[in-house]
């Protein structure tokens, strides 16, 4: 019989007539376990704890003697000894004791070996479900997990948690890193399986209130550089951060009915450091005296008489821009100019969670629990260019990328149904639906007061501040000058039902089940409603265009001139996206003997690509399709696909009908103190999804973008009738639908998600050695690999495949392909804006589809990745007043997704693209997520003071004030991550859009520490790059640099925590608990990676960090 100590519910079960019994789908808790048999004394097993998605055997040996004898034995936590899988499990007390900044249970899973963070530490709080899913797990894609609450699955079509219950609601969660269940699915990295808490025959409940004083938090690092040199930059600005948090449970009908119910909300201002990179007034205006660098005049690029087949440019006289040179938008944005330096914003955020559970138990056999969640905030972005921790309303100043706010709120719902018709069989059913609402609506602004021609903003479908970027400037260099995210609209919802039952039969433990799913998104993706552009030194470098510097004032002067080199304007309708996903295994758990099990399974899955529910999107670029019509001297061939017209698809994808996924795993018990466990299973890992636009979604005709022509002839000069004053002369375009076929985009830029994607799958293998020591400690030692197919490039981010690349072969012509010829679209306004001039670069009609520009596919399946690692664990679950876990990694992570972010890496985003289209597998280095070293350590105790201690256990004023004292202290060490270095200026010549440099002989490599590289005349870390590593790829060929640089990688990452806690007891099963925590204990930096714009003038240069800087949190929670 077991029984759970907290609801006295129990299931009773026969042994068959090998002495095998089974208990299936048994909730996590604490168990009493209860074996009798006539004649044998009675054995009861107290104490057990079974936690989420535990396989455990316990064996009996019973005495000869009467039922009414009893033996009992405290129950002591067993090694895994019937299962394959490779995980950790954070239980309830772990949870409570871990000192965290954001009392988030899943980021608390970065103590877990193969766990990798690659966001930012500072935004783990519940209003943060985009950042706390850039863990990758195992080896896998970043957001390439699956997080499920109560056995439902709570991820979006992003692939992220929608919510973040409060811990007072959560009984534990397992992080599962490697697992061979034929249960577990879609997923390409390992699986965050919660499981919430549930009510008890006796009440129990918590009131917990935090504050995080302000006046205790340290500078960050370039914030207490400033203060070394300036005493008036010493000053704290105000932060704080107020927490509180309540949970109540316990019986409506004693045995039979219970509940738990949680809150937690908080409100916080905290302080957004970065330095942002502003020109002077001087340069604003116009002069470039004392810039130290030269700008070149773009309306003097001419044939180099000395150099046939090459050009060159003019400085302007004095290198000052004539004061009439200069667009009417950039002096009308003259006075939203931020000062350049150290930026320091304050940042308030609300937000509040509630969780509420219900547990049914109808009968000995029947049991179930429905339990609802919430959650709501409003967060505003950290304002860029405030000083000293200012705080301004939305609104305010809609020039700065911070101005706006997310406004969000989820609902969930997951009940569960478990059966157990007779001993020996047991069914689960379960339901689950979430819905998450994700809002960013901009600050009204009217461009026409910049100067924008009212033939434009008469047009614009929603009046806000453009978004401007100008290469270098910013903060943290990343180009983004003015203007807030765009407009988004977003409704994110899934539905889950799952069944299975389970089976004892002899020594096999049998499982079936099914499993279906739809995820989906309702899509309002308006963009950036007035307009982006984007401005670089392409058309102001020199003398030669072709292979010129382009420092960043080069990028500036373009903006003075109004000429950018790229751009475009949305104008969107509503979507309403979805995909269905079913499934259906079979598991059988086959022991042996008492000493071997071996798990073997089978699992099928079938995920339909996206679907849009009125056919309102494409479903790829039909690359042959004839034109209706042609023109002479070039084949017109292809167009988009339009779902369901002229026989086309009606999802997007090609994904695989006969997708099996076998399992097997194996767990030999040595002895009883040692455990070899091995597995090996494939996995088919789900469609991941970027930022939901009209690129990334294919809406394109339902989603109209204009493209800004930013030059015809090959990028040598600006286009002479488009500037930023009048960006689109032809007009705005209004959605078509699916009107125009395969003419659609014709003469611009094309994104489209490629029709021949194929469903992605990922070999996970394990091998691992446990061994039980004395003091409850359990060693490992362990190998987990994977490798990873048909992955899409990008993984969740914008990566994307340029078809319309010039072959490679053509580098051969040089300048030659610059050359202006006649333009057979001239005149025919089907060819858009290549219908403008008499004009064309040759280079592009030798392109695939000459009558487009850029054809960006999306998604495409052609990346690959292999992951190995070594890890070392030592574990001691918290019992007896102490416990904690310390293990470390070394592991090799490579792949050819060039598409992946890392917000520790690749500040310029320079990965979104490869440099070949035709040689992908030139992209394949080192993953840009690879943390090739990595300790942690978790770990807690109680001093020796106090009751039943052995120390000052007499009741006193000396028991009461040094009693009931413990310390927890949790610590991180990592190696940084590789950089992917990109050259400035993009001279490859055949429209790829990014180029990289060629490789010296001399090392990257800079000695020093990372602070001894701090150069107060930038107010950053400066030449963490020896440049010399690196030279200019002459124009017309491909750098020979790789995608990833492993020689350098960013700055090694460590943070240690620390908690001091006093528990008093008032008596019964209240307590009162005091809790200091210091974050991040001795204030290491953890800073952002570096400028990789090989060129620029920043190269090299770190500007900022990301994490907190030390804290204080002082805590007082009372539970009974």
């Amino acid at each position: 019989t077991l029984t759970n100590e907290a609801t006295s519910a129990s299931r009773t079960t026969q042994t068959n007539h090998l002495g095998e019994y089974a208990f299936a789908n048994v909730d996590p808790g604490d168990y009493t376990l209860k074996v009798s048999m006539q004649g044998f004394k009675t054995v009861e097993n107290r104490g057990i704890h079974i936690g989420t998605q535990q396989f455990l055997t316990l064996d009996f040996t019973l005495e000869v003697g009467s039922l009414q004898e009893s033996v009992t034995v405290e129950g002591a936590t067993p090694l895994e000894t019937s299962n394959a899988s490779v995980g950790s499990t954070l239980d309830n007390t772990t949870l409570e004791t871990l000192p965290t900044a954001g009392r988030n249970p899943f980021f608390l899973a970065i103590t877990t070996p193969g766990v990798v963070a690659t966001g930012d530490p500072q935004f783990v709080r519940q209003q943060d479900q985009t950042n706390s899913s850039l863990l990758s797990l195992g080896g896998g894609p970043r957001r390439g997990n699956n997080y499920t609450l109560d056995g439902v699955s709570i991820v979006d079509i992003r692939n992220r948690a929608t919510i973040i219950p409060s811990i007072e609601a959560v009984e534990e969660v397992k992080v599962q890193v490697s697992t061979y269940d034929a249960e577990i699915g879609r997923t390409g990295g390992g699986v965050f399986n919660m499981t919430g808490k549930s009510g008890a025959n006796a009440w129990h409940g918590s009131a917990l209130g935090q504050a995080r004083p302000g006046g205790a938090r340290a500078l960050s690092f370039f914030a207490q550089k400033a203060c070394d040199t300036d005493a008036s930059a010493c000053a704290k600005p105000p932060t704080y951060a107020y927490v509180y948090a309540g949970s109540l449970g316990g019986p409506i009908v004693k045995n039979k009915t219970f509940f738990w119910g949680s809150i937690e909300g908080y409100k916080t201002k905290t302080i957004d450091d970065a330095v942002v990179r502003a020109p002077s007034a001087r340069e604003i205006s116009g002069d470039f005296s004392l810039s130290g660098v030269t700008i070149f005049d773009p309306l003097t690029t001419r044939p180099d008489p000395n150099h046939p087949g090459q050009f060159i440019r003019s400085p302007f006289p004095g290198n000052i821009i004539p004061a009439n040179r200069i667009s009417p938008v950039a002096k009308a944005m003259q006075p939203f100019w931020p000062a350049a330096g150290p930026a320091s914003a304050a940042l308030v955020d609300v937000s509040k969670t509630l969780t509420f559970k219900l547990d049914q138990q109808w009968s000995p056999n029947f049991h179930s629990s429905a339990m609802y969640g919430y959650y709501k905030s409003t967060e505003p972005r950290p304002r860029s260019y405030l000083k000293n921790g200012e705080t301004q309303p939305i609104g305010a100043n809609p020039a700065d990328p911070g101005d706006g706010a997310l406004q969000r709120h989820v609902h969930l719902i997951a009940v569960n149904n478990t059966i157990t018709p007779n001993p020996t069989t047991a069914a689960h059913v379960r339901f689950g639906y979430t819905t998450f609402t994700d809002d960013c609506v901009p600050v009204a602004f009217d461009p026409g007061t910049l100067g924008f021609a009212s033939s434009f903003v008469s047009q614009v479908p929603q009046k806000k501040f453009p978004y401007i970027g100008i290469g270098g400037y910013g903060t943290d260099y990343n180009g983004v000058m003015f203007g807030d995210r765009p407009v988004i609209q977003s409704d994110y919802y899934s539905w889950d039902a799952n069944a299975s039952v389970s089976k004892l039969l002899g020594r096999h433990t049998v499982k079936f089940g099914a499993s279906y799913r739809k995820i989906g998104l309702k899509e309002f993706a308006a963009g950036q409603t007035s307009g982006e552009f984007f401005f670089d030194g392409q058309f102001t470098g020199g003398p030669d265009p072709l292979n010129a510097s382009t420092a960043d004032p080069h990028a500036l002067a373009a903006f003075l001139l109004g000429i950018p080199s790229s751009g475009d304007i949305p104008i969107s309708t509503p979507n309403n996206f979805f995909i269905n996903y079913y499934a259906g295994y079979a598991q059988d758990d086959f022991r042996i003997n008492p000493k071997l099990t071996v798990n073997l399974g089978l699992r099928y899955e079938f995920e339909q690509g996206l679907q849009e529910k009125n056919n309102e999107f494409t479903v790829g670029f039909d690359r042959n399709r004839t034109w209706p019509f042609q023109v002479p001297g070039v084949t017109l061939k292809g167009g988009l696909m339009y779902a369901g017209v002229d026989g086309y698809p009606t999802h997007q994808s090609d994904p695989s009908k006969t997708k099996f996924a076998p399992r097997a795993g194996f767990a030999w018990s040595i002895d009883p103190k040692t455990v070899l466990r091995g597995g090996y299973g494939l996995f088919w890992a789900p469609f991941q999804y970027a930022f939901p636009d009209e690129n990334n979604l294919g809406a394109r005709g339902f989603t109209q973008v204009t493209d800004y022509v930013a030059s015809t002839d090959g990028g040598l000069t600006p286009c002479a009738t488009c500037s930023i004053s009048n960006p689109f002369p032809s007009g705005i375009s209004k959605p078509s639908g699916s009107a125009s076929g395969i003419l659609t985009g014709a003469g611009g830029t094309v994104n489209f998600v490629d029709q021949f994607r194929k469903s992605p799958y990922v070999h996970q293998f394990s091998l691992d050695l446990q061994r039980q020591l004395p003091g409850q400690l359990v060693a490992e030692i362990g190998y987990i690999g994977s490798r990873t197919e048909r992955i899409g490039v990008g993984g969740n981010d914008s990566g994307v495949v340029n078809i319309n690349q010039l072959d490679p072969k053509y580098q051969s012509m040089g300048s030659a392909l610059l050359d202006q010829v006649p333009n057979p679209f001239f005149g025919d306004s089907r060819f858009g804006a290549f219908a403008d001039n008499r004009t064309i670069a040759r280079g592009q009609l030798l392109r695939p589809y000459p009558q487009f520009g850029d054809l960006l596919a999306h998604q495409v399946s052609a990346g690959h990745a292999v992951y190995h690692s070594l890890i070392v664990s030592l574990e001691r679950r918290i019992t007896s007043g102490w416990g904690g876990r310390i293990n470390y990694t070394l592991s090799s992570n490579k792949n050819n997704i060039f598409g992946e972010h890392n917000q520790f890496s690749n500040n310029s985003n320079s990965l979104s693209r490869p440099i070949n289209t035709y040689d992908l597998e030139a992209e394949y280095s080192n993953s840009i997520t690879e943390a090739r070293h990595h300790l942690n350590f978790a770990v807690t105790g109680e001093l020796p003071f106090g009751r039943n201690k052995s120390r000052l256990s007499q009741p006193g004023l000396a028991r009461t004030l040094f009693g009931g004292w413990s310390i927890t202290a949790v610590g991180s060490f990592q190696s940084g991550f590789p950089v992917a270095i990109v050259q400035d200026n993009n001279n490859s010549g055949v429209f790829g859009r990014i180029q990289r440099p060629n490789l010296t002989s001399t090392s990257p490599t800079t000695p020093g520490s990372t602070e001894s590289h701090y150069d107060p005349a930038c107010a950053c870390i400066n030449n963490w790059f020896n440049p010399a590593a690196w030279s200019i790829a002459p124009a017309f060929t491909f750098g020979n640099s790789p995608r990833t640089d492993s020689r350098q990688l960013t700055p090694f990452k460590t943070q240690t925590d620390v908690a001091l806690q006093k528990v008093e007891p008032l008596g019964g099963s209240r307590t009162l608990m005091l809790r200091a925590e210091i974050i991040n204990l001795f204030n290491n930096a953890q800073f952002n990676g570096p400028n990789t714009r090989f060129g620029s003038s920043s190269f090299g240069q770190i500007a900022s960090t990301r994490g907190f800087p030390r804290l204080l949190q002082i805590t007082l929670r009372f539970a009974f």
